[in-house]
């Protein structure tokens, strides 16, 4: 079977499921309520955005507030797009528009004797953070649930779920950067507000 995350909760929990035995039922039930942690690579530009945004929400809430919870937002937000629209081939495409946004220089290129210019997009090189992202075993398994519903309409895909957490990341902060994620900080407010 394929493993959409170095945790590979779809597989365990299937082995769980089909078990009859007294101990391994205790496990599944032990395990089912438990957290995971993925290993996320972002940016280190990014990560120290972040940082500074994750300070200023910690400010102004006066409540604890980390990269963990941000991405654990993030997540949250996403599988609640999944919820409200379980397309497989929707999210297939969204991950796939965001590995094409993410990542990338752009600039523009004349084309020789008009007035029409090229977009023309290029790699970043970038130094890298690695990050613990730790979420509810249950939350994890969805996420794999719907990567592996995936494979139905886009065989051997690719995505698991540490690249799903990076790509929702980057794009986050690349948007909030240049301005594109309006009242963010108003809604993270209100959001860690409902948790307490």
């Amino acid at each position: 079977m394929v493993k959409y995350s170095a945790a590979n909760l779809l597989d365990e929990e299937l082995s769980f499921i089909g078990s009859t035995d007294f101990i391994s039922k205790m496990i599944y039930k032990m395990t089912k309520t438990s957290t995971v942690s993925l290993k996320i690579e972002v940016p280190l530009n990014l990560y120290l955005r972040a940082e500074v945004l994750c300070e200023d929400i910690m400010e102004l809430s006066e409540m604890p507030f980390h990269q963990n919870n941000l991405m654990n937002l993030l997540y949250n937000d996403f599988l609640l797009h999944a919820k409200k629209n379980p397309d497989p081939m929707a999210i297939f495409n969204l991950l796939n528009r965001l590995e094409k946004e993410i990542g990338k220089e752009s600039s523009f290129q004349q084309q020789a004797g008009t007035t029409t210019f090229n977009r023309l997009q290029r790699e970043k090189r970038q130094q890298m953070k690695i990050l613990d992202c730790s979420m509810r075993r249950k939350s994890a398994l969805r996420g794999e649930v719907i990567l592996a519903d995936m494979e139905d309409v886009q065989e051997a895909h690719g995505y698991t779920l540490e690249r799903v957490f990076e790509l929702l990341y980057i794009d986050f902060i690349e948007k909030f950067k240049r301005g594109g994620t309006k009242d963010t900080i108003e809604n993270i407010l209100y959001l860690i507000d409902d948790l307490h």
